[in-house]
């Protein structure tokens, strides 16, 4: 393989080691593919806080300077359709990497461009889909101001209220989590009595306010349905008092299916340590490339329009890409967390195969483009 890639990577003062984490996970793919084809040859450049023009300026030095074959590039969604039009008009591929966090839709359709996801709009539609069903048709939704800028708290309150459900009580986080103590939010869920609560907290706020509901909710019982990025760093070390959370996500890292069990295992050894999120995004983005070269070691001239016959199997399954060309896996997992073990264990107890899942791009094509300008959900 001849190919030359540019790969555009954000800083991150929350996930200090995301280029890193990336790029660790695309070589590992690279690595274990076992053929003797010439490697691709990586130009890699930081793109700063990708809050700016950051992103368009460093994808057109790769398209014009570098010649690259392809560019893989993380980009926040107020930028997305300005990047997806330069690589249409100069007819370059590009694979857009993203938590999933925004919906996609049609302007950001080209047959150069795929966009690789965790798919976490569709999780949480199911998730609200499922709660509805199964759990209870009264819900309390907390979210922190940052999580809950994307599309996600609308995305489970369209999938619950579809099946019947009703939000009794919203909540949102002040700006400043750091001086916030929750009472609020405690006093809230004690007083409306939700059947469950839907609750979007990451990184150092979801540590926080698990630790405050631990410590102050009377009802121990009550489930949550957590945000799947929880699971981002492994950082959670105490042993919380709630005893039923949930998750809905695309990715299960304890499946024994043989190509997470290989991933694992060769990351691992590598590097001594488990696989993240981040480090999953950049081993499938290096196996999507991999099984899009033809036997002459090129890529095809459309990327997006090749996409809609292209089949991988990776951790996450089969996966495939549907006619946003976005990715697309073959469930989403439902996973209850114990924290009474240390390191915490996850466990599935159910699989949800996908249904209808690209009918929803439709019905939410009106929705407004929400979050902030950083290229991956923050907190």
């Amino acid at each position: 393989m001849s190919i030359k890639i540019g790969i555009l990577l954000p800083r991150s003062d929350m996930f200090p080691t995301l280029p890193l984490d990336f790029l660790n996970g695309f070589r590992l793919a690279l690595s274990v593919r076992g053929d003797n084809a010439e490697a691709p040859k990586l130009l890699i450049e930081s793109i700063g806080n990708a809050t700016g023009d950051s992103v368009l300026k460093t994808a057109e030095k790769m398209i014009l300077q570098e010649n690259v074959d392809l560019t893989i590039s993380f980009c926040g969604i107020f930028h997305l359709r300005e990047l997806v039009e330069a690589f249409t008009a100069y007819k370059k591929n590009l694979i857009h990497i993203d938590f999933g966090g925004n919906i996609i839709n049609r302007e950001h359709v080209s047959p150069f461009v795929i966009h690789h996801s965790l798919n976490l709009w569709q999780s949480a539609y199911r998730a609200g889909e499922t709660a509805a069903l199964e759990i209870g048709k009264n819900a309390a939704v907390a979210a922190s101001f940052y999580d809950g800028g994307y599309h996600l708290v609308e995305s489970f309150v369209r999938g619950f209220t579809a099946k019947g459900g009703t939000i009794i009580f919203p909540y949102v986080a002040p700006f400043d989590y750091k001086s916030e103590s929750y009472q609020n939010l405690v006093d809230g869920l004690q007083y409306h009595k939700p059947d469950f609560v839907y609750s979007l907290f990451t990184h150092k706020e979801g540590q926080k306010v698990l630790k405050v509901l631990s410590e102050k909710l009377g009802n121990k019982d009550l489930p949550f349905i957590w945000s799947p990025l929880i699971d981002l760093r492994d950082e959670v070390s105490k042993d919380y008092a709630l005893k039923r959370i949930l998750s809905f996500s695309t990715w299960n890292f304890n499946s024994d299916e043989p190509e997470m069990q290989s991933f694992q295992n060769a990351h691992t050894k590598k590097f001594s340590c488990p696989p993240n999120l981040i480090n999953l995004l950049g081993y499938e983005a290096a196996l999507t490339v991999l099984n899009s070269v033809d036997s002459s070691g090129k890529l095809p001239p459309e990327l997006g329009a090749f996409s809609s016959g292209l089949l991988t199997r990776g951790p996450r399954g089969e996966l495939t890409y549907n006619s946003y060309h976005e990715s697309q896996t073959p469930a989403h997992f439902v996973q209850q967390y114990d924290f009474t073990e240390q390191p915490y264990s996850r466990t599935v107890i159910k699989t949800l195969a996908l249904n209808g899942e690209e009918k929803l791009y439709e019905q939410f094509k009106d929705l407004p483009v929400s979050g902030w300008q950083n290229p991956y959900i923050i907190t």
